[in-house]
């Protein structure tokens, strides 16, 4: 493998499982977005630069929650950063992965990404919906998420995501 692209279409195989829209015409602009068509989870590589030797980000999500996984960052293709990526991407590839979606009034304000189906462990924290209005509101949706966890109130969905491995293996 020479770039992100080669590395991109060894990754995700058989090819006949994915969607693959190609956003990227000009050299460092658009999105190359691959859907898994059996999870939907959708895998966004962003911004590649110098024929594929260069990434601007990369990102996973899926609609069932809204939760998403962060950024990856910018990264120049290398075996560090192949590893690197490898580790980012093994939630929605081989472990799959769950989210805890919080709202207030039917609109979502958080959500709680584990790296792992188990809602346990390591997070990623991904905030929405109110804007500078979180920090004003902070004690109360600090309190309220905390109730919400512990299922004392409504208005917290979890949502497990499949790996797009078909060997489904959960560590």
């Amino acid at each position: 493998m020479n770039n992100w692209k080669e590395y991109i279409e060894r990754t995700f195989q058989p090819k006949s499982d994915f969607q693959i829209e190609d956003g990227t015409n000009d050299d460092g602009n658009g999105i190359y977005r691959i859907t898994h068509s059996l999870t939907g989870t959708i895998f966004h590589f962003i911004y590649p630069e110098d024929n594929w030797k260069k990434i601007g980000d990369v990102q996973f999500y899926n609609p069932k929650t809204k939760g998403s996984s962060g950024e990856f960052w910018e990264s120049e293709f290398s075996e560090t950063e192949k590893k690197k990526l490898d580790d980012f991407l093994k939630p929605a590839i081989k472990t799959g992965w769950s989210s805890q979606d919080f709202y207030i009034a039917n609109k979502h304000y958080k959500s709680y990404v584990y790296w792992n189906q188990k809602f346990a462990g390591d997070r990623f924290n991904y905030n929405t919906g109110f804007g500078c209005f979180s920090i004003l509101l902070f004690p109360y949706f600090w309190i309220t998420t905390q109730l919400k966890k512990r299922k004392i109130i409504n208005g917290m969905e979890e949502v497990i995501i499949e790996p797009t491995e078909k060997t489904f293996a959960n560590n």
